[in-house]
């Protein structure tokens, strides 16, 4: 979208609303603000962005200031002209360890935090938005060790891959579509993991059963070349989620970034092919192909698979990309 107005239901805005903020942090019972690296005990009530949806300028959104010091709604909005992030409830802007949060940042978050197309509005972590910011934010680069960072980007990629993987098996009918895309926090998902690259194999040998038999038999190149894409996305996958898995086992940060090269490489791989597939199954061609050869009914199917590669492997090489 690039930093400008944002458009939504076509109104133009100069703010968005997220639910969530990196300044509000729990401790037992207790719930603090520590914007400004100030600690402020706060009552929450909890606003759901949408609330917010009519206004679309910071001098709106300042109508809904509480009017007690103390009241907190977990959320922020980003605003546009300044680049600024500031508090719905207080409308002070948002300061971490005395600097203030650029919007973009904020944005690149909610893009890397999030398997789902975003709209004006967004709900997510504020413990997470915290930790990113502080990773991955150009402002805040010299707040954590290399070693805090390494094992903070390790934390997300793992994450975020699971998160994929989990809307994927939901779509090819492996997880139930109300499964959601909550990752519980100390619980090891390698198991799942596990049974996902099993999936890509079968994936693989199905196809490359399929191209061996077009390759015997009487094909057009266009048939064969649509398999063959199809085999190759299921390796790239296969490739891309053992790389993750391989992040877990590394401690050092320069290592790290050598091993985000190959997923990135990867995952812009996998880009290029699913725009490839996705057009093509698009076409009369293709459907008069299912007609005639139900082999690639399979992938028939494959249309709203190919919508969340591409957004959720777009956010990668958004993100990653900056390491």
């Amino acid at each position: 979208m690039g930093f400008a107005q944002q458009q939504a239901d076509g109104i133009e805005r100069e703010i968005r609303v997220i639910r969530g903020c990196p300044c509000f942090k729990r401790f037992g019972d207790e719930k603090l603000c520590v914007n400004d690296d100030n600690v402020l005990e706060v009552e929450v009530i909890e606003v759901d962005p949408s609330l917010f949806s009519f206004h679309t300028t910071r001098e709106d959104i300042l109508q809904e200031q509480a009017h007690e010091d103390n009241i907190c709604y977990v959320s922020i909005y980003v605003n546009y002209p300044d680049n600024r992030v500031y508090c719905v409830s207080q409308g002070w802007e948002l300061r971490i360890h005395g600097r203030h949060v650029p919007g973009t940042d904020l944005e690149d978050a909610l893009q890397f935090l999030s398997t789902k197309d975003l709209s004006a509005s967004a709900e997510i972590c504020s413990e997470c938005l915290y930790k990113f910011l502080l990773t991955l934010s150009d402002a805040f680069t010299d707040e954590m060790s290399p070693r805090d960072r390494t094992d903070e980007v390790k934390r997300y990629v793992d994450k975020f891959s699971l998160m994929i993987a989990k809307k994927h098996s939901q779509i090819e009918g492996l997880l139930p579509a109300d499964a959601g895309d909550e990752i519980e926090e100390g619980v090891d998902h390698f198991a799942f993991l596990q049974e996902y690259l099993v999936r890509q194999l079968e994936e693989q040998e199905y196809w490359s059963t399929v191209l061996g038999d077009l390759n015997h038999g009487d094909c057009n190149e266009w048939q064969c070349r649509l398999a063959r894409l199809r085999l190759l996305l299921a390796r790239l996958e296969f490739q891309f989620y053992s790389q993750t898995l391989q992040l877990r086992d590394i401690y050092d940060f320069n290592l790290m970034v050598r091993m985000l090269q190959f997923i990135l490489k990867t995952a812009d791989q996998i880009l290029t092919l699913n725009k490839e597939i996705h057009d093509a199954i698009r076409t009369d061609r293709f459907r008069r192909l299912v007609e005639s050869d139900p082999r690639f009914a399979r992938l028939a199917k494959y249309a709203e698979k190919s919508r969340l590669i591409e957004h959720n492997f777009g956010n990668i090489l958004q993100i990653l990309g900056r390491l």
